[in-house]
C-alpha cells in the first residue's frame, strides 16, 4: 500500500513538472521571438497558479507534527502551511503586477511573501529562537531602507512610495538570499537545499526586474542600458518560474 502511494506521488510530481516545462518552453519561445505578449502573460500566470494548486493539494499535514516546532522536516505542519500561504501571496502578486498592473499592491504582497520565507528560514537556522531573529531582520532591513531613501533624495527630491516599498522588498529578499546560500553549504536536508535553490533563482529574477526598471529612477547612459534591457526582459521569467517550481516541490519527500 505504501509503495502504491509513493508511486502515485511520484506520478503527480512528474506530471506537475512536465506541465510546467511545457508552459515554460512556450512562454520563453514567445518572449525570445517577441510574439503574442498577451498570450505569454496568461501562460506565465497560469504556471504560477499551478504552483499554488500543487502546494495546496499535494501535501498532507498532521497536527501531530506541530510538536516539531521549528525543526521543519519534510511535510512539517509549520513549513507546509507557510509554503501554502506564501505561494498564495505569490499568485496574488503576479495577478497585481502581471495582469492588472497594480504595481504597488504587487510589491506589498511580495513583501509578505518574503516575510513568510524569513519566518521559515529563521525556524531552520536560529536554534529554536526565530522570533528574535525575525524582529532583528525586519528592523535591520527597515533601517537600511531608510538610509538608502535618504541618500536617494540627494539626487531626486521626490521619492515615490512604490520605490520605497521596492527598496525594502529588495533588501529583505537579499537577506533571505544570503541565508539561502548558507543553507546550500551547511544543510544536509534535501528539501531545504531545494528551497534555497528555488529562492536564489527567484532572486536572480528580481535582479533582472530591478535592471529592467532602473531607468525609471536613475539617469543611465542609453547605449549601455539598451544592451542589458532586452536580456533582462527575458531573463526575469527565465529564472522566476524554475525558482517557484523548486520552492513548490521543496515540501516533498
Amino acid at each position: 500500500m505504501k509503495n502504491i502511494k509513493n508511486i502515485k506521488k511520484a506520478v503527480l510530481i512528474t506530471v506537475f513538472v512536465l506541465i510546467e516545462l511545457i508552459l515554460y518552453g512556450t512562454f520563453m519561445y514567445l518572449d525570445i521571438f517577441d510574439q503574442k505578449a498577451n498570450l505569454s502573460m496568461y501562460i506565465k500566470f497560469f504556471s504560477i497558479f499551478l504552483c499554488f494548486l500543487f502546494v495546496l493539494l499535494y501535501y498532507r499535514t498532521s497536527k501531530q507534527t506541530k510538536v516539531e516546532k521549528y525543526d521543519n522536516t519534510n511535510n512539517s505542519y509549520l513549513g507546509i502551511h507557510i509554503l501554502r500561504i506564501a505561494m498564495f501571496f505569490t499568485l496574488l502578486s503576479d495577478l497585481f503586477i502581471l495582469v492588472l498592473e497594480y504595481y504597488t499592491a504587487g510589491i506589498l504582497t511580495f513583501i509578505i511573501v518574503q516575510l513568510l520565507y524569513l519566518i521559515l528560514i529563521s525556524s531552520w537556522i536560529s536554534s529554536g529562537k526565530p522570533i528574535k531573529t525575525i524582529l532583528m531582520r525586519v528592523l535591520g532591513t527597515g533601517l537600511i531602507t531608510v538610509l538608502i531613501v535618504i541618500l536617494y533624495r540627494f539626487q531626486e527630491p521626490e521619492v515615490k512610495s512604490e520605490l520605497i516599498f521596492g527598496i525594502y522588498y529588495f533588501i529583505l529578499f537579499l537577506s533571505n538570499a544570503i541565508d539561502a546560500i548558507g543553507i546550500l553549504f551547511r544543510s544536509k536536508r534535501k528539501h531545504r537545499i531545494l528551497f534555497a535553490c528555488g529562492l536564489l533563482a527567484y532572486f536572480l529574477c528580481d535582479i533582472n526586474v530591478a535592471i529592467f526598471n532602473l531607468k525609471d529612477y536613475l539617469t543611465i547612459n542609453e547605449t549601455i542600458y539598451s544592451q542589458i534591457y532586452n536580456f533582462s526582459a527575458i531573463a526575469m521569467w527565465m529564472f522566476y518560474l524554475p525558482g517557484q517550481v523548486a520552492i513548490a516541490l521543496s515540501g516533498a519527500k
